[in-house]
C-alpha cells in the first residue's frame, strides 16, 4: 500500500503538470491567427501584343550651323568706332595644337621623407611656380612626388628645366600629364 505521503505528492504532480497544459490556454483567451495576404508574382508581364510589333521610326537628322562669331564681332566694333582685331597668329595657333596634345609637368624628385618635399614645394611656390605634392592624400611612409605643372605648352616646360636646375639642384623630368593616374 502507498503511504499518505505518496498519494499527495502524485496528486500535486497531476495538478501541477494539467495547470501547466491546460492553464496558458485558458488564460489566452479567444486566440486569432493572423495570416499575412500575398500575392504571387507573374512570371510574365500581361501586355499588348499590338504595342510591341509597331515599327520603330527611324531618327530625324538635323544640321545645325555654328553661328558666324567673326560677323557679330565686326558688328560690334563698327559700333564701337574701334578698329576689328587681328586674326589669330601662328603663336595661338600653336598653343591650340598643344593643347590638343595634353598636358605636361615636370617631376623634380620623389621624397621618402614628406617635410622635406613640402619644404620644397613651399620654395618653388614662393618663386612664383606652380608646384604639387603627388598623391594629393599620402600616407605617412608613401613616396612624396614633387611636381611643377601641369602646363598645356611643353616649350614653356622645357624653358623651366633649366631654371628649376639652377633653383633646386634637381634634374627635373618632363613627363606627359595624365589626371587619371595622378
Amino acid at each position: 500500500m502507498a503511504s499518505k505521503l505518496q498519494k499527495r505528492i502524485v496528486g500535486t504532480l497531476v495538478l501541477v503538470s494539467i495547470g501547466v497544459i491546460v492553464l496558458p490556454d485558458v488564460l489566452d483567451g479567444k486566440k486569432e491567427h493572423y495570416q499575412e495576404s500575398y500575392e504571387s508574382i507573374p512570371l510574365r508581364d500581361d501586355f499588348d501584343s499590338e504595342v510591341s510589333q509597331a515599327p520603330i521610326k527611324a531618327p530625324q537628322v538635323v544640321e545645325v550651323d555654328a553661328p558666324d562669331t567673326k560677323v557679330k564681332e565686326r558688328q560690334t566694333n563698327e559700333l564701337d568706332n574701334e578698329p576689328a582685331p587681328k586674326p589669330a597668329s601662328s603663336d595661338t595657333a600653336s598653343s591650340s595644337a598643344s593643347a590638343q596634345e595634353g598636358a605636361w609637368m615636370i617631376r623634380l624628385g620623389t621624397f621618402r621623407n614628406q617635410d622635406n618635399a613640402r619644404r620644397l614645394v613651399k620654395q618653388l611656390r614662393e618663386k612664383g611656380y606652380q608646384a604639387h605634392i603627388l598623391p594629393k592624400a599620402i600616407q605617412p611612409g608613401d613616396l612624396a612626388k614633387v611636381v611643377v605643372g601641369p602646363h598645356v605648352s611643353k616649350s614653356a616646360l622645357e624653358s623651366q628645366l633649366t631654371d628649376l636646375q639652377s633653383l633646386t639642384g634637381l634634374k627635373g623630368q618632363l613627363r606627359k600629364f595624365d589626371p587619371l593616374t595622378q
